[in-house]
This record gives structure tokens, C-alpha cells and sequence, in this order.
């Protein structure tokens, strides 16, 4: 049966990835953004287009130098395990565990259980849960005014 032996081989169509990578960093610059100027909130401004920028620029790699159509399995979890660290440094940056888009964290192995095999599934869940424990413990302050509404509500 050569469904069955093609099958064992886990791949990811790349125009998919680039896609929702996109959306994702679209909603990162538009919550910075909308934060920083429209709310006045103070926060690593210049740090957190940094980490932006690395998910734009995994993007660009995959659009004009990566040649393939498929990602393998390998690449696919390069690429993942990049957006788990550039979100991890991004909700450093914001508050940690008390951000709210915390739970934005675990899309990348959300969409590996789907699409990858049990192997690299299981590793990315293992990034994203040490991540996640490093976001408990240590992290900067949530943006000024959040801080303060944060502070007066769960330590008064």
C-alpha cells in the first residue's frame, strides 16, 4: 500500500505557514502599535519590534529563499520552535504570565499536533512548557497603566 508509506512522512504546504505566520504578525504590530501610541502605555517599545522582526524575517526567508513547496518536518519545527521564542520574548517583554495574550503561547504546538509528527509534536510542547514555567517566574511589568489596575486589584 503506498498510502501508507508516503504517509510517514510529515510535511507542511509552505504558502499555509507563511499565511498564518502573516496574520500572526500582523496582530503582533497592530497590539504594539495600538498600545504604545493610542494608549500610552510604557513598555520595551523598541525590544518588541525586535522580536517582531525576527517573525518577519523567518517570513521573508521562506517566501524568497526557501524553494520548496512542502516543509519537511525538520524545517517546519525550526520554524515553529523560532515563533515560540519570538513570542516568549515578546510576552517577556509585556508582562509575562499576567499578559493576556499568554495563551497565544501554545499555537505553534497546537498546529505541529496537527500537521507534524509525534516526535517534533512532543518536543515543541516541551518548549512551550518550559516558556511558559520562565514566563511564570521572571518576566518584565505588565505596560504602566495595566501594572498599577493590576496591582490595586489582586494585592489590596
Amino acid at each position: 500500500m503506498k498510502f501508507f508509506e508516503t504517509s510517514k512522512q510529515y510535511s507542511l504546504k509552505k504558502s499555509i505557514y507563511i499565511n498564518l505566520r502573516w496574520i500572526g504578525i500582523i496582530g503582533q504590530l497592530i497590539s504594539v502599535y495600538l498600545v504604545y501610541f493610542y494608549f500610552n502605555f510604557n513598555f520595551n517599545f523598541a525590544s518588541s519590534n525586535i522580536f517582531i522582526s525576527f517573525g518577519i524575517i523567518g517570513n521573508f526567508y521562506l517566501i524568497f529563499i526557501y524553494n520548496k513547496t512542502q516543509l519537511t518536518d525538520r524545517s517546519a519545527f525550526i520554524h515553529l520552535f523560532i515563533d515560540i521564542i519570538q513570542l516568549s520574548g515578546l510576552i517577556y517583554l509585556t508582562g509575562g504570565i499576567k499578559n493576556p495574550f499568554i495563551i497565544f503561547l501554545i499555537i505553534p504546538s497546537v498546529f505541529a499536533s496537527s500537521n507534524l509528527g509525534f516526535r517534533t509534536n512532543s518536543v515543541l510542547v516541551l518548549i512551550t512548557t518550559i516558556s511558559i514555567l520562565f514566563l511564570t517566574f521572571f518576566s518584565q511589568d505588565l505596560p504602566q497603566p495595566l501594572n498599577i489596575l493590576f496591582k490595586t486589584i489582586f494585592w489590596n
